[in-house]
């Protein structure tokens, strides 16, 4: 066995030639699907293309390639070659794109098309060619993957930059197979499973565990034109049994699953991420997926997952507290930056150290020599081994023994609050929300959540918050006004 992480798809991918493995929605018609075989012709006619063009490994590709089947059979062609595969940032533009070929020490751009001559020319100025994917060679039997060292990067990712520019995360062959597993031990899958993922890094993990992925029939490169009924449509059509997504897909989503005639039985569980989740989110997903087990995912960019907790109505955890993410992953040290925090207190009166969450452990990409990944999330533990989320990076003032995820969380369970900010300034909170709410109904809220006096120094209304380009989720502090 070598440490590329592909080999554990190309054993899959052997092993089972004629299993299908993943459904392409086409507009108008029924998906595309793809067996074993189909994926790795494809695979092959890159791994073909890389070699002629002589890629070594080690080399870093950017992956300029539409969301799509070829995307996914280039990303593993690249990583099987022995290459670095390396994936741009949510919505990026061409300033970014420069930036990328700049510093990303590049060897290759892999796109559907040429790149525009003048483009192609400046890139070959700094070293970095132009592959496409739109005349491969044949399919040819598939090479075993290059053995490459453990520690080698072998995918190079962006996180979603809500507290400041968008930072690599590298991912190394060893670390990609320790998330395979800690996914495969947390949310064990079984012969016949179809799985229906938002995040496209599921993709890696379901062909390693040889899992059918149906893709959601979504416009990737500008989620908030996403078409409700017709995802809803296609959970039902397709007999989906598990699926992911982040909060502000499932609240898009959430009217069209809820109005569905006859829910959808096939459902086994939910998992939402990517952001802190509201406790009304998880009891209306419980109400649209009654026979299901609904799960906030908690991780980051660089360690996912980091605490899994399974949703049960009762006893409600109150809002007050913070978003309770549940016990860590097993195998994960997770500790606390105490200081130069203090303690929030909560609707019980009781009072918690909060510190920054810190963690190590085999699936966590850290880039230290002591391989601690300091998260930027900031909360506490409470008796019984739960992780609560306070704070983010950025915003991380106490005023009064509150941090704001604290208020966010209460307003987010007010009808007509769509969404929710709590700014720290010097002299307390500036409260920020969009939606039908009032700003007496947001007010008594507050009030009645027992939050000490005078700690709010405004609310104010806004027809929209400015969120992250990524998840659409997580709120752009920086950018309220």
């Amino acid at each position: 066995m070598t440490a590329n992480f592909v080999e554990s798809v190309f054993a899959v991918l052997a092993a089972n030639p004629d299993r299908v493995l993943l459904e392409w929605p086409e507009p108008d018609a029924p998906p595309r699907v793809y067996a074993a075989a189909d994926l790795a012709g494809q695979i092959s006619r890159f791994r073909q293309e890389l070699a002629a063009r002589r890629v070594q490994p080690g080399q870093r590709i950017l992956l300029l390639l539409p969301v799509g089947p070829d995307l996914i059979c280039g990303l593993l062609a690249v990583q099987a070659h022995g290459a670095v595969a390396v994936l741009p940032p949510a919505g990026i533009t061409p300033a970014t794109l420069l930036t990328l070929v700049r510093l990303g020490k590049l060897t290759a751009i892999l796109s559907a098309r040429p790149l525009p001559w003048l483009a192609k020319a400046l890139f070959r100025g700094w070293g970095v060619r132009n592959l496409t994917a739109h005349r491969l060679p044949a399919p040819a039997p598939l090479e075993p993957p290059q053995p490459v060292p453990a520690d080698q990067p072998a995918l190079i990712s962006h996180s979603s930059g809500t507290t400041g520019r968008p930072k690599q995360i590298v991912r190394t062959h060893r670390v990609l197979r320790a998330q395979h597993e800690v996914l495969k031990r947390v949310f064990p899958p079984w012969p016949g499973q179809r799985d229906f993922p938002l995040f496209p890094n599921v993709l890696l993990h379901n062909l390693s565990a040889g899992v059918l992925t149906v893709l959601p029939d979504l416009p990737w490169g500008n989620l908030p034109l996403l078409d409700a009924d017709a995802v809803a449509a296609q959970i039902a059509a397709g007999q989906v049994h598990t699926l992911t997504g982040n909060v502000f897909y499932f609240r898009r989503l959430l009217p069209a699953l809820l109005a569905w005639p006859g829910g959808f039985p096939a459902v086994q569980a939910v998992g939402v991420g990517g952001s802190p989740v509201p406790e009304k989110l998880l009891q209306e997903l419980q109400a649209a997926f009654a026979g299901a087990g609904i799960f906030v995912i908690y991780g980051s960019s660089e360690a996912e997952p980091i605490a899994v907790r399974r949703f049960i109505s009762v006893p409600a955890p109150s809002p007050r507290d913070g978003y309770c993410v549940g016990p860590v992953v097993a195998g994960l040290n997770c500790r606390l930056r105490l200081k130069p925090m203090g303690e929030v207190t909560l609707a019980n009166g009781t009072r918690r150290e909060v510190g920054e969450i810190t963690v190590r452990g085999a699936h966590v990409a850290a880039q230290t020599p002591d391989g601690i990944l300091a998260t930027g999330d900031f909360g506490y533990f409470d008796d019984a081994g739960n992780l609560w989320l306070t704070g983010r990076q950025g915003n991380t003032t106490l005023h009064q023994g509150v941090q704001h995820y604290q208020v966010e969380q209460v307003l987010q369970q007010l009808p007509g609050v769509e969404r929710a900010a709590a700014r720290a300034e010097p002299a307390g909170f500036a409260v920020y929300w969009e939606g039908a709410a009032t700003a007496g109904q947001v007010s008594q809220a507050l009030r009645a959540a027992s939050f000490p006096a005078a700690l709010f120094t405004g609310l104010h209304h806004r027809p929209g918050l400015p969120v992250d380009q990524r998840h659409h989720s997580k709120i752009r502090y920086d950018q309220l006004i």
